[in-house]
Order: C-alpha cells, then sequence, then structure tokens
C-alpha cells in the first residue's frame, strides 16, 4: 500500500477577530503521518523501500484545518462552517514532497475558494529510530478581511520524534508571519447626501511556537479484509510559544463628520501599536487520529481537543473535526 497522509493540505486559522479581546496563539502538535503510513505499509507486507508517488485527497471539517503543521489549528474563533479541502501532493522518494491545496466553504452565503495553499516538504524516510520532518508553507488569500481566512501566509515547521518506545516522544518548533484585518462599512445621509464610512483594522502578526506530545500507534491488519490496514493514534500534547501583532487604525468618520458612527474605536488607536506576548505554556490538547486503508485508497478522521490555559478568554475549549478520503498513485 502505497497511499500516505502526509499532505498539507491547506492550512488555516480562524482567528478571533475581535476588536475587544486579543487572544494569545494556542497549538497543536503534529502526527507524523510519513511514519503512520510505513508502519501500515509493513502491518500489511508492503515493501518497505521508498517509492515515488503522488497522492489526491478531499477533506470534509467544521474549520479551517491543517493536517501536517497542527500547530496553528487551535488559534480558532467560536465560527465554524463546513470546510471542503481538496489537495495533489508529489513525494519522491528520498523524502522530498510537495503539496498544493484550496479551501472551499460557504463565506458571505456563497461557496467559493477563499485560499490557496503551497508547501514544499522534506521528511526522512528508512531511520527506524527517529522521525524527523521540515516543511516551509505559503498561504495565498483572497480576502485578508474575511472571518474564515487564515491569518497566517508564511510557515515554518520542523519536528522530530522517537520511535522506540512504547509511548513516542516528539517535539515540534515552528514560526510563522501574516496579516489579517477586520473592517466595517456604513452608508448613511449626512446633510441630504450619501456618505460611506469605513473603519478597519490591520494586524500584522509573527509568532514562535514548541510542541512537546507523546502517543502511541495501536496497529490492526486484515480488519475487513486481507488487504487492509487500520492504525489508532492518540496523542497527548502540550503547547507553548510567544509572539507579537501590530495593530493599524483606519477610518474616515471623524474627518467626515460621523465621529461616533461605529462606537468602537478611539482615536487614540489610529496609531500603529505593538504588543508582545512572553514565551509561556499556552493549552493542553487531545490528539484523536484513524487511519483506514486498502489498497490505494485510505479514510482519515481526525478530532481535535485543544484547553487553553490562559485567563485572558472565557471560551477555553476548541474542537475541531476532520474527515479525509485520500487516493495515492
Amino acid at each position: 500500500m502505497r497511499s500516505l497522509f502526509c499532505c498539507l493540505f491547506t492550512f488555516a486559522i480562524i482567528v478571533s477577530k475581535s476588536y475587544a479581546q486579543d487572544q494569545p496563539e494556542k497549538s497543536l502538535s503534529e502526527k507524523d503521518s510519513i511514519e503512520l503510513e510505513n508502519q501500515l505499509k509493513n502491518l500489511l507486507g508492503a515493501d518497505e523501500k521508498p517509492v515515488s508517488y503522488f497522492y489526491a485527497s478531499v477533506g470534509l471539517g467544521n474549520r479551517l484545518y491543517s493536517s501536517k503543521n497542527n500547530s496553528l489549528n487551535a488559534n480558532q474563533g467560536a465560527a465554524s462552517t463546513a470546510v471542503y479541502s481538496p489537495s495533489i501532493s508529489y513525494f519522491n522518494k528520498t523524502g522530498v514532497g510537495i503539496t498544493a491545496g484550496a479551501n472551499l466553504l460557504n463565506d458571505s452565503k456563497q461557496i467559493g475558494v477563499n485560499q490557496y495553499s503551497i508547501s514544499p516538504s522534506f521528511d526522512l524516510l528508512g531511520n527506524e529510530n527517529i522521525s524527523l520532518g521540515i516543511s516551509f508553507t505559503h498561504y495565498f488569500v483572497k480576502d485578508k478581511y474575511s472571518t474564515y481566512s487564515s491569518s497566517v501566509q508564511n510557515d515554518l515547521f520542523a519536528s522530530v520524534g522517537y520511535k522506540k518506545s512504547w509511548l513516542k516522544p516528539s517535539f515540534a518548533l515552528g514560526f510563522s508571519t501574516g496579516a489579517y484585518g477586520e473592517v466595517k462599512n456604513k452608508d448613511t445621509l449626512i446633510n441630504g447626501r450619501n456618505v460611506h464610512f469605513y473603519d478597519t483594522l490591520d494586524y500584522k502578526t509573527n509568532s514562535f511556537y514548541t510542541i512537546f506530545s507523546v502517543g502511541h500507534d495501536f496497529l490492526w491488519n486484515s480488519v475487513f479484509d486481507k488487504s487492509d490496514g487500520l492504525i489508532l493514534s492518540p496523542s497527548l500534547m502540550v503547547n507553548a510559544g510567544s509572539g507579537s501583532y501590530t495593530v493599524t487604525h483606519l477610518t474616515n468618520a471623524s474627518s467626515m463628520g460621523g465621529a461616533d458612527i461605529f462606537r468602537t474605536q478611539s482615536k487614540k488607536r489610529r496609531q500603529p501599536r505593538t504588543q508582545t506576548s512572553n514565551f509561556n505554556v499556552q493549552s493542553i490538547g487531545l490528539n484523536l487520529n484513524l487511519n483506514y486503508s486498502i489498497g490505494n485508497f485510505n479514510i482519515e478522521p481526525q478530532y481535535y481537543l485543544d484547553y487553553y490555559i490562559g485567563s485572558n478568554v472565557t471560551d477555553k475549549t476548541t474542537s475541531i473535526f476532520m474527515l479525509r478520503l485520500g487516493y495515492s498513485f
């Protein structure tokens, strides 16, 4: 079986883009999908020698989601919507790979693509003791003011894990930069003429994050057929990080006689301001990954539950579900 779910399908984060609330970034540890698939190949008696192949897949989830770099998935707001995520990947037997993907969702009462991604990567294959992977992802966001758009445009991510123990530890770190915004518009009449008012907040962000996790892989073969196999991979993780963001406030309300029309921003916030957060533990999480493969097909449901440790938010839990169907060739 040559399928594997190392596809960095288009990531995305739904951040809590609220004028009144600032939530530090939370993170979620990565699962070494290449290693899981290699174990499944061995379980099914397939050739252990690395091969080159393509992998096509489509996912359906309740939020924007990243399957390779899961570190950004927990930093989401309360908004939830059906997200369809097709992707295509090529993996070379040397461990070099590249993935392209898109997110289709119901934004502004219509189905459409709100962003694309491209991700080169490298994974260490064939090592019996450690797993090692590194990837860089760039996200092409169509509308940075959309509630459902990613707040990150560039993300560098690396992870290493130890395979030999029953409880397998892993450590990941990454650095990301990006921009997103909030906008309010209102048309009204002033002195008998139509006037359009706008009020925007533009954010530029960067963050450094680390993830420590422990988990175990339960493997079964010949579950429903002689050529199938199943892997259940639960893991616990501790997420820590630091970051900063710069906010710029732009409005024409004050200069056009509508100073109180939005009632949300003070004049003091018109100048760019920067806020930073010190490195600290931000959340703990539980990740449940199930991978069933038969021939070149595989199906992978995944559920993640994150509990935020900080005190500056009232909703401390984030739950994300993703179901992905894939075919390798």
